[in-house]
Formats: C-alpha cells, sequence, structure tokens
C-alpha cells in the first residue's frame, strides 16, 4: 500500500444479476445474505476497495461470505463459485506471477485472506486483486462499443495467447465480462475512452490452461463474414472474433478468404519464420491501417513492395521462445478443503522466469 495510506475504504459493493449478467450495486445488509437460505447464488460479490492518501491504490474483493457454511454443501452453487476463486489464485501464482505480464494484461493477484466477522457474515474468504475496472459486457450497452475498442479487445487476448494462456471457457456473448477497461486510468480523455486508448486487462482464470501454443491464421479484426474454427487456427481467437461481431457480414478491405491464403503462401515461403511473426507480418502487410498487437521502436516492415516480400522485423535481443510453465494437466481438482494451503501459496508465489526481452518489450505495449 501507498505509504501515506492510513485506512481502505470500500464505496461499492456488486454482484452480476441472473439473465443478462449486467453489474448491480448491493447494499451491506443485502451482501452480507450471499448464500443463504433458498436462494442458492451461482454469481460471487465483488467490491471496489481504495486506499486513502495522496496516491490511492485501488483493488478488487471477490468475497466468499460464511465460508465454513459454504464448504459444507458441495452441491451447492456457492461451493462451486468458491472453488472458481480458488482455481483463479492458484492459476495466477503458478502461471502469471511474471513481471511481464502482471498488471500490463492480468491484474496483480495480491492473494487470498480470511476475515473473521463473527456472527455478521462468520469467515470471510477474500481475493484481492488490482482493480481493472469495468467489464466490456457493460460497457458494449453505451457509446463505447466502438470497433476501436472491440480491436482493444482483440489485441489484448491475442497477446495473452502468444504468452501461452488459454482462458478454455469462452462461449457465449456473457464472457466478454473477462476482458476488463480502466476508464479511470491516469491521463485518459473521453476520447481516448471512445478510440481504444483505455488500459485493457482479461482476468477470470479458473479455466484457463497454460503452454499454449497458439496456431492461429487470422487476427481478431472484422472479416467481414463467417469463419469456421478449423480455418481460424484457434478456437478460442475464433470464439472471441465472433464475440465480438467481427464475423458479421460487412465490407472490409480485406476478407477473410485473402487473408487465410496470404498467410498460408507466407508459410510456405519463409518455413523457418515462427508463427508469430507469420502474424505480424500478415497484420502489417494486409492490415496497415490497424493498431498492431504490439508496440515496437520501429515498425514492422519490408524487403520490397511485393506482397510476399520478406518482413523486416526491429532488432531485439533474444530470439527465443516463451518460458514454458509447469503443466498442471494431471492436478487433482482444486477443492474448496484446500483453501488453507492455496492462501499460503498465493501468498508467496513462485514468479516464472522473465519471458524472452524480445517478448516482453511487446506485451509491454501501449495503446496506438
Amino acid at each position: 500500500m501507498p505509504a501515506d495510506a492510513t485506512s481502505i475504504v470500500i464505496p461499492q459493493i456488486f454482484i452480476n444479476r441472473y439473465g443478462d449478467r449486467r453489474r448491480i450495486e448491493l447494499t451491506l445488509h443485502e451482501a452480507r445474505t450471499w448464500g443463504y437460505g433458498p436462494g442458492d447464488e451461482t454469481e460471487m460479490i465483488f467490491a471496489q476497495a481504495k486506499t486513502t492518501g495522496t496516491s490511492p491504490s485501488r483493488f478488487c474483493l471477490r468475497m466468499i461470505f460464511d465460508f465454513e457454511k459454504v464448504r459444507r454443501d458441495k452441491t451447492s452453487n456457492s461451493y462451486r463459485a468458491c472453488q472458481r476463486l480458488l482455481k483463479d489464485a492458484d492459476f495466477h501464482s503458478t502461471h502469471l506471477s511474471a513481471a511481464d505480464a502482471y498488471g500490463v494484461l492480468v491484474p496483480v493477484h495480491y492473494g487470498m485472506w480470511f476475515m473473521d466477522t463473527g456472527i455478521w457474515a462468520g469467515k470471510v474468504l477474500l481475493s484481492i486483486t488490482q482493480w481493472c475496472g469495468i467489464s466490456w459486457h457493460e460497457l458494449s450497452f453505451t457509446n463505447a462499443n466502438t470497433e476501436a475498442n472491440r480491436i482493444l479487445v482483440g489485441r489484448t487476448v491475442e497477446a495473452l495467447h502468444d504468452y501461452g494462456i488459454v482462458l478454455g471457457d469462452l462461449e457465449s456473448t456473457t464472457d466478454n465480462r473477462q476482458f476488463v477497461f480502466d476508464l479511470n486510468a491516469p491521463g485518459l480523455t473521453r476520447a481516448d475512452v471512445l478510440n481504444g486508448q483505455t488500459p485493457c486487462y482479461i482476468v477470470g482464470f479458473s479455466d484457463a490452461e497454460a503452454n499454449h501454443k497458439c496456431q492461429r491464421k487470422l487476427p481478431i479484426l472484422p472479416h467481414g463474414s463467417f469463419v469456421p474454427f478449423e480455418k481460424f487456427g484457434c478456437r478460442e481467437i475464433a470464439c472471441v472474433s465472433s464475440i465480438l461481431g467481427f464475423m458479421k457480414k460487412s465490407k472490409t478491405s480485406t476478407s477473410a478468404s485473402t487473408a487465410l491464403q496470404w498467410y498460408d503462401e507466407y508459410s510456405k515461403r519463409y518455413p523457418t519464420m515462427s508463427n508469430l511473426d507469420v502474424l505480424m507480418a500478415q497484420r502489417a502487410k494486409l492490415y496497415p491501417n490497424m493498431p498492431p498487437v504490439y508496440s515496437q521502436e520501429a515498425p514492422v516492415s519490408f524487403t520490397s513492395n511485393e506482397l510476399y516480400a520478406e518482413a523486416i522485423f526491429p532488432k531485439t535481443p533474444d530470439e527465443d521462445s516463451f518460458p514454458e510453465t509447469p503443466d498442471d494437466s494431471d492436478d487433482e481438482e482444486q477443492t474448496v478443503e484446500d483453501a488453507n494451503a492455496v492462501v499460503a501459496h498465493s501468498l508467496a508465489p513462485e514468479p516464472l522466469e522473465p519471458a524472452p526481452t524480445r517478448y516482453s518489450a511487446r506485451i509491454r505495449r501501449t495503446p496506438e
């Protein structure tokens, strides 16, 4: 916390309502009754917390009220919500703690804590992360639902895939709650908010998987037509493209079929080029007016104006691939009984080795 912070205040408490999963505000009394009675809860209560002082910090608190009661009923939705919270914390600690991803693509996770409130709400389990703002699901109902912001979501998801992470459960339009915009970031103007300049984060890793080798062939950009998953090369990237409306019939400067044909031909001509570099060349050649996924000190250039000319990438000191993170595919199911172990683990994570400089520089992008 900032050195001059003397206390933490919680101005608002929220829950996503049933049906459309829009965010609504709760009173403290309403929050306290979460999980009580026959109304078994599927959604989790969360709050924004702020420190006092001249340089306030913001945190997101996700809460399981009366944890001891919840853990006893393993058939309840409340129990499953608790499991998701524990899995999310464990994934952060195991796979997302590298410095080049934390606070840039994903929120910083500060661990899990217990707070004993006595007879008021029993033992409360808290997950504390960086506050990242408002979900794209909420913003999609406002005038901030612009193509520039949809492209920003796509850039962020592509960067996460290049880091080797898939979210694992994106099928419906309400899944865009995992894309979050920080509208209160310092220096933002109204024009910035509309034009894709807002810091964008991805949250919710309870179903995520690591060590993904993304084989996408298309960017998350308007394609003007439906593209089958198998042609996209990556199911989750295709899902996000569909969720963002980029597969609707429309006029585009580059059709999906043209981009796919270019990708296949370019890959044949330069067989030693990595998939990531082919995608960067594709974006620079076929979508020159679109912002790149990553900011570079110099843009991608080509040896000539020929359609399949060899790309020249900004010079960087390290050309290696990302380090692999531990394979947890054989891990046992995380249970609520493991809460104390997860709390201890997430409070003292062992971070990954930093990603090589080339990729680190790309992830630490700024909006174009």
